[in-house]
């Protein structure tokens, strides 16, 4: 089935595209797994039944990754070797994956409504729904993506832009309207596919991220930067973030977002403010600089400080006596606690001063909770899911393949708003509707991992990794007040 599955199109070419539809297949290979389970509990409650789940869970795994993991890679047409998949997949296989997740546990509470209570507990596809949820994250990332290729010609303005040679600070710089206009209009489109709000909210934080971490990137490819020119940025900084405060009510006039969607705009872009407000001040008096440096960016670096001066354009012979008072400074007793290297600096580690979207992605990894949190925010080795970890010229040959490897790679932190929904999805072959959201009660994240038999080692790491995935997005999306799971009598799993 699930090779069959793979080649069929998410979306029958007779169908008009709905923003609530699934992928037929889902729904097909869910019902066939509830016709199969009637018909095994009629011949046995015990051992058979234990193996029939495990056999059930290992076809889902091959679901997530063979065939919705697919629709959201580059695949190859007539004319190119490869191409990016369209929109309405992308949105298809997000509301697929929300089904699966809450389908994998209604699979399971119907099979152990079925089971003896002796082996009730060898019974879990909780780890099969986390994979699940896994690759929802993967398409809310590919999302933004397509944003962030959409407003690169913008960074580009900014990068050019005379920033040592500025002698006021005036409007808002053009380049951050060009981006405003951008980044709406392609959320209008994408917001206006995503019926469920957790998800909307999801896509929003995680744009907020990738902006906010490609602005940093771009600073230190500015340079020099006058003082002047730090102070406009500034302003540029705060027109962007006034800007993102509208996204998540985009299509709905007269609606104020969420308060917590506010100060989560705001904490994001506050990592641009250390930076800027130490370029702010002028080396002289040198004693000034040095503070600020020390109170903003708060490390004992040399390197770090020594990129700093350069991005402000000092001679390298105006340099040393600055550098003598940072090392003074810095072994003071109230500076003994600094980390060595600012979290908020380390691409520039990674990119040693030629930051890319890469090193962005690297240096929100980094910093963890201290400059990112919630939706968005990862982990050292979280990195490689981020969308500004993919290259910074959009190449869509590789767009896929960030995906298949960030899910094989791994994570360790990951977050976005809460699913679920409690009405039965329709047994329909086709056109069906992706479950609406609900208060059911919310399921127990602490249930064990039920280990799948893979024929080989790569596929037990991409299944692996989807559903660490998953897990740390499932937690941060139970934040916004939705619930995971389903507690419904029919439908769906059967």
């Amino acid at each position: 089935m699930i090779p069959q599955y793979r080649q069929q199109p998410p979306k029958p070419p007779d169908e008009e595209f709905s923003s609530q539809m699934v992928i037929p297949s889902s729904i097909e290979l869910f019902s066939f797994y509830r016709l199969t389970l009637a018909q095994c509990a009629k011949l046995s409650r015990g051992a058979r039944l234990v193996e029939l789940s495990r056999v059930f869970a290992k076809y889902l795994d091959q679901y997530a990754q063979q065939v919705l993991l697919f629709y959201v890679s580059e695949r190859s047409s007539g004319q190119t070797p490869s191409k990016t998949p369209p929109l309405e997949d992308t949105i298809l296989v997000l509301n697929t994956a929300d089904y699966c997740f809450n389908t994998c546990t209604q699979l399971e509470e119907k099979i152990k409504g079925r089971i003896d209570e002796s082996v009730n507990g060898s019974i879990d596809l909780q780890s099969q729904a986390d994979a699940f949820m896994g690759i929802a994250s993967a398409t809310v990332r590919a999302l933004v993506r397509r944003v962030e290729v959409d407003v690169e010609p913008t960074w580009r303005e900014m990068r050019n832009t005379g920033w040592s040679k500025m002698e006021s600070v005036g409007d808002q710089s053009s380049w951050v309207g060009e981006m405003l206009r951008r980044i709406k209009s392609r959320c209008e489109e994408i917001l206006g596919m995503l019926h469920k709000q957790q998800y909307a909210r999801a896509f929003c934080d995680n744009l907020v991220d990738m902006i906010a971490n490609a602005f940093i990137v771009n600073i230190f490819q500015c340079k020099p930067i006058s003082e002047v020119g730090a102070e406009q940025m500034l302003l540029d900084s705060y027109v962007l973030k006034k800007g993102f405060e509208e996204l998540l009510t985009i299509n709905a006039s007269n609606t104020t977002p969420p308060a917590g969607y506010i100060k989560r705009v705001n904490r994001t872009m506050s990592r641009i403010d250390p930076i800027l407000k130490t370029l702010q001040v002028r080396p002289s008096p040198p004693e000034a600089l040095v503070q600020a440096y020390l109170i903003h960016i708060a490390d004992k670096s040399d390197t770090n400080f020594r990129k700093f001066l350069d991005l402000k354009g000092l001679r390298k012979q105006d340099q040393s006596h600055l550098m003598d008072l940072f090392q003074a400074h810095r072994a003071s007793p109230r500076n003994e606690s600094l980390p060595q290297s600012s979290a908020l600096l380390a691409l520039l580690a990674a990119g040693g001063g030629a930051a890319t979207n890469h090193s962005a992605a690297a240096a929100a990894a980094a910093a963890g909770p201290t400059i990112a949190s919630g939706i968005g925010s990862l982990s050292s080795s979280a990195a490689t899911l981020s969308t500004s970890n993919l290259p910074a010229r959009f190449d869509p040959s590789v767009f896929g393949n960030a995906i298949m490897n960030a899910a094989r790679d791994g994570v360790d932190r990951f977050g976005t708003p809460n699913l679920g929904g409690s009405t039965p999805l329709p047994q329909t072959p086709s056109g069906a509707m992706s479950p609406p959201t609900s208060q059911a009660q919310q399921q127990h994240a602490s249930r064990s991992s039920f280990e799948i038999p893979a024929a080989a080692m790569g596929t037990t790491n991409l299944n692996e990794n989807l559903r660490n995935i998953g897990k740390f997005f499932k937690r941060d999306l139970g934040g916004f007040g939705g619930r995971f799971g389903r507690q419904v009598e029919d439908g769906g799993a059967g």
